[in-house]
């Protein structure tokens, strides 16, 4: 078909059996997302259907919304949906715009659809194999598929994590697949599914923390790392060697700042230049209301020098403007959540690998404030602690002090709060 052809058909009625997958252009999510197509098929029973197709590149997009053509074409549009299909294709197409598109605020909808991933086995920080994503409906709809592949996002991710992908496939997977027919009810309701991971079952009292040797290893480690370093050309793709080298740098630097501020992923990933003071030599950060998890703002200054003045460093190329962990990409803007969390998913088994920190296998960003408030336990007040970390005594201690290594704690908390330009604590 030329392109005049092409153009012409753009203007004209859909008959039966076409679809306007190369009249329309795919959109790139301003979130940062993947790319996002909208069309239409006429059915051979004359009835248009719209449909939405997402997927990270324009060529990938276009296939994916080809294939859903095709399948509405073969089946008339009223079983859109088959037990053969792949259950990727099916989440790609039906569970991902649920959430992406819908009501949530902009923290759920990361979670959830970090969950999603987990769920169709995409994990860069871990090899799933029972993941549902190559299945065909039929089977990933089976409690024992569900079941093994909830059982092993436990064992990799941790508890919590297992709990929330449980919610997102009841809602967002198979309960559209009962709306689509496909399924007469949900597995999942009413089952009780052990997702322990291995561990004993019941909340422990307390986050887990690094000790102090382990927090200073892993602050001296990060000091001494070249962004550089193992990082190769790509041999194909948009990214640069230098988009590679400024990732690894802000992954680096988001970690460094949130060891000595206690900051949420989120809350990290959220302030701006104009969000900090830099007075007398110590620089705070001010995470407002708006970006607050609990809705309460808070100031927090930097603990580390050695981290403060890396950040100067960072604002002055900024030239003071955009966020302070910007998007590796360039332009100041904010970096994608689910993009960082992959990100430091990575950094984490590595320092787990090159220090022996077997905690930084699994924990993710909450053990900073773990950490930090535990080294501080028995130096500064509870009700101040929490303060700090932005929320109330009974759950900075429930949820937030590891209290299993007493050792050096009040040691610890000097160091920490008589801090200059150590990169230590």
């Amino acid at each position: 078909m030329t392109s005049s052809t092409r153009r012409k058909a753009a203007s004209t009625r859909l008959e039966p059996g076409q679809h306007s997958i190369e009249r329309n252009t795919p959109r790139k999510r301003p979130d940062g997302g993947p790319y996002v197509l909208d069309w239409s098929v006429r059915l051979w029973s004359g009835a248009l259907v719209e449909k939405r197709s997402q997927a990270a590149t324009v060529g990938e997009v276009r296939a994916r919304a080809r294939r859903t053509a095709e399948e509405l074409l073969a089946t008339g549009g009223g079983g859109a949906w088959r037990s053969t299909t792949k259950t990727r294709e099916y989440v790609e197409a039906v569970s991902r715009p649920l959430i992406a598109d819908g009501s949530l605020r902009p923290n759920s909808k990361t979670r959830y659809l970090f969950a999603l991933d987990l769920l169709l086995g995409d994990c860069q920080a871990h090899k799933h194999t029972a993941g549902l994503g190559e299945l065909p409906l039929a089977d990933a709809s089976r409690f024992r598929a569900l079941e093994k592949c909830l059982q092993e996002i436990a064992r990799s991710h941790g508890s919590e994590t297992a709990r929330q992908a449980r919610g997102v496939a009841s809602k967002y997977i198979l309960g559209q697949l009962v709306r689509d027919d496909l399924v007469q009810g949900n597995p999942l309701h009413g089952v009780d599914i052990d997702l322990s991971g291995g561990r004993p079952r019941g909340r422990a009292r307390g986050g887990r923390a690094l000790s102090r040797e382990e927090y200073a290893a892993v602050m001296g480690r990060l000091f001494a790392l070249d962004p550089a370093e193992g990082v190769e050309a790509p041999k194909r793709g948009r990214w640069s060697l230098e988009d590679r080298v400024a990732k690894q740098a802000a992954v680096v630097d988001l970690t460094l700042l949130q060891m000595s501020t206690g900051l949420r992923l989120s809350e990290a990933l959220g302030v701006t230049w104009a969000d900090t003071s830099d007075r007398g030599g110590q620089m705070n950060l001010t995470v407002s209301a708006e970006l607050s998890k609990t809705h309460r703002a808070r100031t927090v200054p930097v603990l580390a020098g050695a981290v403060a003045d890396r950040l100067r460093e960072r604002r002055d190329a900024a030239g003071g403007a955009g966020h302070v962990i910007a998007a590796p990409a360039g332009g100041g803007g904010a970096w994608d959540r689910a993009n960082a969390s992959k990100a430091v998913a990575a950094l984490y088994q590595e320092l787990a690998e090159q220090l022996g920190i077997d905690l930084l296998r699994t924990a993710r960003t909450h053990v900073w404030r773990a950490t930090l408030n535990s080294l501080l336990l028995n130096a500064v007040p509870e009700v101040q602690r929490a303060a700090y970390f932005g929320h109330d005594a009974a759950v900075n201690r429930s949820a937030y002090t590891d209290v299993t290594d007493t050792s050096e704690m009040v040691a610890a908390a000097r160091a920490l709060t008589g801090t200059t330009g150590d990169t230590t604590v």
